[in-house]
């Protein structure tokens, strides 16, 4: 029997942002952060044992070997956890998004924490949640696993709106559901201004965080930030919390401009609708508030019953196969499948 074992792992959004890591550590990052888990917007990956020289890779329709540039974290975060935990069987891993992979909609974080529990439901026979902790792998050892493939992948670990805590060390990091998805009904709809690949990655962006004049200023200002918009969130006040979400994407953008090797990631088509999403607010057409992932693409949050307002406002503007329609989730899935 060669079972098939698989993991549905949600993409997340930052409200506060990850950006910048301390040095000297293995993805250890600069501030906490804040996220909100999505639910639709998700890798779904699949692992089952076989007998081969390497682990096997599907992505969608595309075969890809640890010589493929574009995905060799992903051997690498394998080997990472083979050689930890002394797991010498291959793997077959068959991997599917929902949504354009590297566009700034934290594809990586979905993608490697979905291959993190795959894998180590394969490696060890855990059908479920239950058996994977009696394997020693609960849902912080998980996340402490996945955040080394992707550090924001360890905030798709948990469900609801997630809290990373950078701690004293690097030891002392921590993960943790502030509230859970039924808190608040709060959407995401992603406006897609390209589905290309990032012409600079998240990695090496990441690198120049510290060469940035404005950088050492924000970390300054971050931890009153975070508590005004844990409080938002306590209080479901989405004026609030918008308010803080934009200036947060805005300065960790202005972060990235003006680095040292400089990083444009929104084009002036974006830059047109940030403004007209916030005109649009301030004239009471719509209630909604815009946050910003390292990429080109805009998440539009709002509360549920403002969706369909929404909705139009965005389709008068453009087709609506550039808009990703999701809302806060539960977190990951697990399935097996014995054959």
């Amino acid at each position: 029997m060669n079972a098939n074992y698989s993991a549905t792992v949600p993409s997340n959004i930052a409200f506060i942002k990850y950006w910048g890591k301390r040095p000297n550590a293995p993805q250890w990052p600069a501030n906490d952060s804040l996220s909100m888990t999505l639910n639709q917007l998700a890798t779904r990956t699949s692992a089952r044992r076989y007998q081969g020289d390497d682990h096997s890779l599907r992505l969608g329709d595309r075969m890809y070997t640890r010589n493929d540039k574009q995905l060799g974290k992903t051997f690498v975060h394998l080997d990472r956890l083979a050689l930890r935990f002394g797991f010498t069987q291959k793997l077959q891993i068959t991997s599917t998004n929902s949504f354009p992979m590297g566009a700034g909609i934290a594809s990586s974080a979905s993608g490697l924490a979905a291959l993190t529990l795959a894998s180590l439901m394969a490696w060890t026979d855990s059908k479920n949640w239950d058996d994977l902790e009696r394997h020693g792998f609960d849902r912080t050892m998980l996340a402490d696993l996945s955040r080394l493939g992707s550090g924001s992948a360890c905030r798709s670990l948990f469900g609801g709106f997630v809290q990373w805590e950078a701690g004293p060390d690097p030891d002392s990091q921590r993960y943790a559901s502030l509230f859970s998805d039924e808190h608040w009904a709060l959407r995401d709809t992603v406006v897609l201004f390209s589905s290309e690949q990032k012409a600079v990655g998240s990695t090496a962006a990441h690198e120049l965080a510290w060469s940035s004049p404005l950088f050492i200023p924000r970390l300054s200002g971050l931890p009153e930030r975070m508590e005004l918009v844990k409080q938002a969130v306590a209080d479901r006040e989405i004026q609030a919390l918008g308010l803080w979400l934009e200036v947060e994407a805005l300065e960790m953008h202005a972060v990235i401009m003006t680095a040292s090797q400089p990083v444009h990631y929104l084009n002036q088509e974006a830059l047109q609708f940030l403004a007209d999403l916030r005109q649009a607010r301030q004239q009471g057409e719509i209630h909604a508030y815009f946050t910003i992932d390292a990429g080109p693409n805009i998440h539009v949050i709002h509360e549920a019953g403002e969706h369909e307002r929404l909705k139009l406002w965005l389709q008068r503007r453009m087709a609506a196969d550039r808009l990703l329609h999701d809302s806060v989730g539960a977190g990951p899935r697990l399935d097996f499948q014995s054959e």
